[in-house]
């Protein structure tokens, strides 16, 4: 999600080309994909043991997604973007379940899908300029997305202490923001004579 493994989103070092023909379904794809059916599972189920359970197996894939592909060196580039596409509708369909509970209000919600939010924006306008601008692991989107986790965790067993997790995750929303946008900047301006940071 990269939940609390591989992949949260920025512009940077991407994975060498897959040299090894293991095509796009590998078990790390796999394990990424998975998050999708599992985060639409928000949408139907509402007991909390289930809601739970589901949160633990998302974040076990993600966990798993990179390191195995690392181990059995299956890393592609299709692979490191696909993660955190995963863990973006994971995690927007999670939160958008609590919200007709009133588990979170709006403004909770917003706070926490800010990364999202700024990094979709910037791969979208991108395109439409003709730019490409992947969007790879950064530490500061890992922390984001560990921090959505606690989020959505809080929000089952300790719903009264829910802000704490959501604005510590908009200040580390704020911190990737910054992350993002610096790197791609030096991505899309290299230094003169230097090589053109690894998107």
């Amino acid at each position: 999600m990269t939940l609390m493994g591989d992949g949260s989103e920025g512009p940077a070092a991407s994975p060498s080309p897959d040299h090894h023909g293991t095509g796009f379904l590998t078990v790390g794809n796999f394990l990424s994909l998975l998050r999708i059916p599992l985060g639409f599972l928000f949408l139907v189920l509402h007991d909390p043991a289930w809601v739970a359970a589901i949160i633990v197996i998302g974040a076990a894939t993600d966990l798993l997604d990179g390191l195995i592909a690392r181990l059995t060196r299956t890393q592609s580039e299709i692979g490191a973007m696909l993660d955190p596409f995963c863990d973006r509708i994971f995690v927007f369909l999670a939160l958008v379940s609590f919200l007709p509970s009133d588990g979170i209000d709006w403004a909770e919600f917003m706070i926490l899908i800010l990364r999202d939010i700024f990094t979709g924006g910037v791969f979208l306008v991108g395109r439409l300029a003709g730019e490409e601008m992947p969007f790879h692991s950064r530490m500061g989107g890992k922390v984001t997305t560990a921090l959505q986790v606690a989020a959505l965790l809080t929000l089952i067993f300790y719903p009264d202490y829910v802000k704490v997790p959501v604005y510590l995750a908009g200040l580390s929303a704020v911190y990737a923001i910054i992350d993002y946008g610096t790197a791609g900047i030096r991505k899309m301006n290299p230094p003169n004579g230097t090589a053109a940071e690894p998107a």
